[in-house]
């Protein structure tokens, strides 16, 4: 089953506008159920018939992969596709896509059920996996720019830091959106900052 949460075939302006129109319903559901979509729940909300959902998506799958595909775009778009201050050196501009990656999961409440893992649909943990692995490589290549700058140990493997600092990220995150009571901002960075400093480190010149 294909669950690239694509359009499929080419679709009229009014398709266009009911297949959009299905996946803000389903996200809609998601939130308010705190991770559970039931077909029934989101053609109410969509005003539109079931057939209308297994037209544009195939299955409950398909759809549920087109929301999660939906809030990754927004995610990459508002973090790892942002140009920060090419002036400041990489550890400025770090902290800076850190404070944006930050506010982003906080202010979307999506992300409390997409990261938060309270969404249990087989597609969404299979999209997710896949998009993880997508921020990894724009972060491995991330790293290798700070190495190049002279500013990350050059010996470290610029793939296996990423994996491991967006791994405890996404975890230490996680765990944060679960809470009734998420931590500060502040407190967040504070702390993934020192993680990242932990995980990554920094280049350092030999006395001679």
């Amino acid at each position: 089953m294909d669950l690239a949460g694509g359009p499929g075939p080419t679709l009229t302006a009014r398709g266009t506008v009911t297949r959009q129109r299905l996946i803000d319903a389903a996200r809609e559901e998601l939130i308010d159920t705190g991770g559970v979509l039931e077909v029934a729940g989101v053609v109410r909300r969509a005003e539109v018939s079931p057939g209308l959902l297994y037209r544009y998506f195939g299955s409950k799958d398909g759809l549920v992969a087109a929301v999660v595909n939906a809030f990754y775009d927004d995610y990459d778009a508002a973090v790892f596709a942002v140009v920060l201050d090419p002036d400041a050196g990489w550890s400025a501009r770090e902290r800076r896509r850190l404070e944006r990656e930050i506010a982003f999961l906080c202010d979307d409440p999506l992300a409390r059920v997409i990261v938060g893992r309270r969404l249990r649909e087989g597609a969404a943990a299979q999209v997710d996996a896949e998009r993880l692995a997508g921020q990894i490589r724009l972060a491995a290549r991330n790293v290798a720019h700070g190495q190049r700058a002279g500013e990350i140990d050059p010996g470290v493997d610029a793939n296996l830091v990423a994996a491991a600092f967006l791994g405890a990220f996404r975890e230490w995150m996680g765990e944060a959106l679960r809470r009734d009571r998420v931590p500060s901002r502040r407190a967040l960075l504070d702390i993934l900052v020192r993680l990242g400093d932990s995980i990554i480190p920094a280049r350092v010149e030999l006395a001679r």
